[in-house]
């Protein structure tokens, strides 16, 4: 959870967006029965909308865990 002094940081809103597209990217695939593509290691990723939601968790959880250790 963000405050809003955190709100405010240009960081903070390109992460949010960031967030909210990769959940609408999941969100279409799902609606659509395809897969989500993303670059991982220099090669193109196919996933399943399952797996692109877990990758998403993920790196989420690493990302807040790297911020609280600042």
């Amino acid at each position: 959870m963000t405050t809003s002094s955190e709100s405010d940081t240009l960081a903070t809103k390109v992460q949010l967006a960031f967030e909210d597209a990769s959940h609408h990217v999941i969100a279409r695939a799902r609606a659509s029965n395809t897969e989500v593509v993303i670059w991982r290691d220099g090669k193109i990723v196919e996933l399943t909308p399952d797996e692109a939601e877990q990758e998403l968790a993920k790196n989420l959880r690493e990302h807040e865990s790297n911020d609280s250790s600042l």
